[in-house]
């Protein structure tokens, strides 16, 4: 296990991050949490702060907020990276390394902005420290945690100083020849879409607020965590594996909530026989949580 940083930016009222806090307590085993950037006040002290200014653009906080964790003595040498719209919906021992296919294949679907002006930018300097010429160059910009070395980031965020939109995880994970594994992005987008398959997902703003993926996620982590206030000191969490205790009575066999997915789907399997084993968690507690 080890520590998880949350990259942050400012306002106090952040949804996504609290249900992303439910399902790390939930699902992912770790050592210490820690939000670099802002901090909502609803936040539970035993989550680590680590200050740092939020005065600039999205793009330039987020990567000074990386360097910020990077730089403190009590964060792991290496940790995992979090954002504040990262959920883990099924539990997980440890983080893949994963990736989008090469940055020009993601480039030709993603529309003109400035997030894909700085992708360009990212490309443009990796180049120009001869990253392309082992192979192509690879997009790390997937919706999903990601572990990194301090020290390997901190060198990473020197070579890409000066821009503005610094794609840091392309840059590491190309830097570092991490490899992986290319999958799809987890990041849902539309009201109507679910949640995809696997243990992370992530939303926009407005899929979480009102679209299906959002009524997924709220209705598998409804209790609060030991990482809000008021919450700190109960007792913790029994792991993921473990089924919680059920009242007696109408749905006492059902499984808790924190139940595994496996548990799920075997609930399933006896309330309506047939294959079970695609659906997430999130969608069986929709359809036979009852």
């Amino acid at each position: 296990m080890t520590d998880v940083v949350y990259v942050v930016g400012p306002g106090d009222a952040n949804e996504e991050l609290r249900y992303s806090l439910r399902s790390l307590a939930a699902h992912f085993p770790h050592e210490k949490v820690w939000i670099a950037g802002h901090r909502p006040s609803w936040v539970s002290d035993t989550v680590g702060h680590i200050p740092a200014s939020q005065a600039r653009s999205r793009f330039l906080n987020s990567t000074g907020n990386m360097r910020a964790a990077c730089e403190h003595p009590e964060v792991a040498e290496e940790f995992v990276y979090f954002n504040d719209d990262f959920f883990v919906m099924e539990p997980v021992d440890e983080v893949p390394v994963v990736h989008r296919g090469t940055i020009d294949e993601v480039a030709a679907v993603t529309r003109s902005s400035l997030y894909r002006r700085g992708g360009q930018a990212t490309q443009l300097l990796m180049k120009r420290l001869g990253l392309a010429d082992d192979g192509p160059l690879l997009s790390y910009e997937v919706h999903a945690p990601m572990t990194v070395g301090k020290a390997r980031m901190l060198e990473v965020l020197a070579k890409g100083a000066g821009l503005p939109v610094l794609h840091k995880r392309s840059l590491y994970g190309n830097y570092w020849r991490l490899g992986g594994e290319q999958i799809t992005d987890v990041k849902v987008h539309n009201r109507d879409d679910g949640l995809p398959p696997g243990p992370f997902a992530s939303t926009s703003d407005d899929a979480f607020a009102h679209g299906r993926a959002g009524e997924l996620i709220r209705a598998a982590f409804p209790d609060p965590c030991r990482y809000e206030a008021g919450h700190e000191d109960t007792a913790p969490q029994k792991p993921a594996q473990e089924p919680s205790a059920r009242p007696e009575g109408s749905g006492a066999d059902r499984p808790a909530t924190r139940a595994p997915v496996a548990e799920w789907r075997a609930w399933a399997d006896s309330q309506d026989p047939g294959d079970h084993s695609s659906m997430t968690k999130a969608e069986l507690i929709e359809q036979y949580g009852g």
